[in-house]
C-alpha cells in the first residue's frame, strides 16, 4: 500500500478510535445536565411551605410539580424536602440550596431585565424598596411626589422591611433596601443616603414645655409619652444612661404608625421621641415644635443597598441618584 494511503488509512482509524472511546466514555459518565427550566420549580419548591403552594407560583399544576420535585431528586440525589404530620421540611441538601438559587435567580433575572438606559418620561417598569415606615415617610414621600411629572409611567412597589431580618425583603422580590446601617446586608452594594439622630417632638402649645427647645431629666420623666409599637429604642440612645431614660418613660399612648404620632400630640401634654429629621419635617407643616433629648443620643446613618448583580442596572441608579438629591434638599430645607 503506497504510504499516503497507508498514512490515510491510519488516521482514518484513530479518529474512528477516538470516537468511539469518547462514545464509551459517554456512556460510561452521562453527563447529568439539570434543564434549567426546572431552575423556577426548584426555587419555588425550597422557599414555598407547600408544594401545592410551590406549583401555584411557578403556575404548574401539582402533577406537573410531583413530576418537576422527581427530576429534580434524581438529578441531586437528593429528597430535598421531606414531609412529616401535614408540615414539609428542607434536607441538609435543601437547605444548603437556598441561599444559591436565590442567587442564580437573582442573577438570572437581572441578565434578562439588563438595560443599557433608562429613559424615565417613557419607562413602564416597576421598582419594588423595601424600608421601614420612618424612612418610607422621610426618604420616598418626595421623591415619589415628583415621578408623577419626572418619570410618569414608572411604578412603585413599598414593602415593610422587618429590621431584624432584612433579607427577607429581597426574597420577597425588593429591588432596593433603606434601612439603618446597623442593619445592612454584608456584601451588597450600598450608599450612603444621609444621617439622622433621636429628639423630642410635642406640640406648640405645651402646658409645661412653653417656648423652649429644651426638656430636662426631671420633665422628660414626669411628662406622658405616646410611642410607637415596635420601637427601637437601642437606635435612639447611645449610653446606658439613655437607655434607662427611655425605659421609665411613663407612656400613655401607643400607636402602630409613625405618621399618627402628630394628629395624636396635637392639643396634648404627650411627648414624643424619635427621629429628628422625621419631626423636623412634622414641625415645618404642623403646630409642633422639635427639642433636644435630655441625654446623648446615637447618630444613625441611612443607607440604600441592591443586590450586587444589579450594580449596573440604570435604573435603580437612576432612582437612586433622586433619592440623594431628595436627602440633600431635605437637609439643607429642615435644618435648625
Amino acid at each position: 500500500m503506497p504510504d499516503v494511503e497507508r498514512r490515510a488509512s491510519m488516521g482514518s482509524e484513530r479518529s474512528m478510535e477516538t470516537k468511539n472511546d469518547l462514545h464509551s466514555l459517554a456512556e460510561e459518565r452521562p453527563m447529568h445536565r439539570l434543564n434549567l427550566n426546572l431552575l423556577y420549580p426548584l426555587h419555588a419548591i425550597l422557599h414555598a411551605p407547600t408544594l401545592t403552594e410551590a406549583g401555584r407560583r411557578v403556575r404548574l399544576s401539582q402533577s406537573a410539580m410531583s413530576h418537576a420535585l422527581r427530576r429534580l431528586r434524581d438529578h441531586f440525589g437528593d429528597d430535598l424536602v421531606t414531609h412529616s404530620g401535614g408540615d414539609q421540611y428542607l434536607t441538609p441538601l435543601g437547605m444548603a440550596l437556598r441561599a444559591e438559587v436565590r442567587r442564580v435567580m437573582h442573577e438570572v433575572e437581572g441578565t434578562f431585565n439588563y438595560a443599557l438606559d433608562f429613559d424615565p418620561l417613557t419607562s413602564t417598569q416597576t421598582i419594588t424598596i423595601a424600608t421601614p415606615e420612618a424612612i418610607e415617610q422621610m426618604v420616598l414621600g418626595p421623591v415619589l411626589r415628583g415621578l408623577s411629572t419626572d418619570a410618569p409611567n414608572l411604578s412603585v412597589k413599598i414593602l415593610p422591611l422587618d429590621l431584624e431580618r432584612p433579607q427577607r425583603s429581597l426574597e420577597q422580590g425588593a429591588d432596593l433596601l433603606l434601612l439603618p446601617r446597623e442593619s445592612a446586608i454584608d456584601r451588597l452594594e450600598t450608599l450612603p443616603i444621609r444621617t439622622d439622630h433621636s429628639s423630642c417632638m410635642v406640640w406648640n402649645g405645651h402646658s409645661e414645655l412653653g417656648n423652649g427647645y429644651e426638656i430636662s431629666e426631671e420633665q422628660y420623666l414626669a411628662a406622658r409619652h405616646v410611642v410607637t409599637m415596635g420601637e427601637a429604642t437601642s437606635m435612639l440612645a447611645i449610653n446606658d444612661e439613655g437607655h434607662r431614660m427611655l425605659s421609665a418613660r411613663r407612656i400613655w399612648v401607643r400607636t402602630t404608625s409613625q405618621a399618627t404620632l402628630p394628629a395624636i400630640i396635637i392639643g396634648s401634654d404627650l411627648v414624643a421621641t424619635g427621629s429628628a429629621w422625621l419631626f423636623q419635617y412634622y414641625a415645618s407643616i404642623m403646630p409642633l415644635r422639635v427639642i433636644t433629648a435630655p441625654f446623648p443620643t446615637r447618630e444613625t446613618v441611612f443607607v440604600a443597598q441592591w443586590a450586587n448583580h444589579r450594580r449596573r442596572d440604570p435604573m435603580l441608579a437612576w432612582f437612586v441618584k433622586r433619592i440623594e438629591e431628595q436627602a440633600v434638599h431635605r437637609r439643607s430645607t429642615l435644618a435648625p
